[in-house]
């Protein structure tokens, strides 16, 4: 779940993300607030210091955090904020869901950058790990990343919603706790009951089912994702991992000494989101 970041780097989240703001043709750009989910990403505070010290086309940008998605929407159609900053496939599913909506090309990106989506795990939960990585690289394999992909994302048209998820449940078997937000519609979501669903889930389902473990989902807001995690009410969180820039990022700056993340499953690229003028 970054994180969500998005005018940035996202990595928890969910939810910090590399944008680019302003066409290189044009002059610089006036002052722009720019939304974000927060607690995507631990180390998204030093993610926008670290862009706007390298990259003076985003001096006049500011990234105005959010605990949820819903409060960012809030706040985007009252004008607190000029954009939101998601990624592209959470940005189809609004914009299907809200016609006033439309991907901004008055801030563009300055370079394009895709985000890969992880299962963060605890330092001391190695087992785990390895465990989410054998099944997530079998999963690359066999092709059913892709048809879970094609099923949960790309085949979404209009108003339709994912499939529904089912959780597996094994007598006697461990259990995988999961936190999710419903930040991140159709990755992350939350169906208005209160079931959680999305490509997210339905991951962590198929992992579930060849790990033998049962999945229990836990519903938190975003900001909590880490704190969920460290606290041990979470055994899982989704992240997002920034790719290294020798401009920009080192390796794994954003993420904290007691969190492992897996290989990845996903990636998806940073957009923002504005409303139609």
């Amino acid at each position: 779940m970054k994180k969500f970041l998005s005018v940035v780097a996202m990595c928890l989240t969910a939810g910090a993300l590399l944008v680019g703001c302003g066409d290189q043709n044009q002059s610089s750009p006036e002052d722009a607030k720019i939304g974000m989910i927060a607690g995507l990403n631990v180390g998204e505070q030093d993610a926008y210091k670290m862009i706007r010290k390298n990259n003076a086309d985003l001096a006049n940008y500011y990234f105005v955090p959010f605990d949820d998605l819903k409060t960012m929407q809030l706040s985007l159609s009252s004008g607190a904020i000029d954009e939101m900053s998601t990624y592209k496939s959470v940005a189809d599913y609004l914009i299907a869901r809200r016609p006033e909506l439309e991907i901004s090309k008055a801030h563009s990106f300055l370079f394009n950058m895709s985000d890969s989506f992880c299962c963060a795990v605890r330092s001391d939960n190695q087992q785990l790990r390895e465990e989410l990585n054998g099944a997530i690289n079998a999963m690359k394999s066999d092709g059913t990343l892709d048809r879970l992909t094609k099923e949960y994302i790309t085949d979404l048209k209009g108003m339709d919603e994912p499939p529904a998820v089912e959780l597996p449940k094994f007598d006697g078997a461990e259990t995988i706790k999961v936190a999710v937000t419903g930040d991140l519609p159709p990755l992350d979501l939350i169906r208005a009951d209160g079931t959680p669903a999305g490509f997210n889930t339905a991951v962590l389902s198929e992992i579930g089912k060849r790990l033998n473990k049962n999945i229990e989902t836990v519903s938190i807001e975003g900001a909590a994702r880490s704190a969920a995690l460290s606290s041990g009410n979470a055994d899982v969180v989704f992240w997002v991992r920034v790719p290294a820039s020798d401009d920009l990022f080192p390796l794994d700056f954003d993420c904290p000494d007691d969190v492992d993340i897996s290989e990845p499953y996903f990636k998806d690229s940073t957009v923002h989101v504005g409303i139609k003028k």
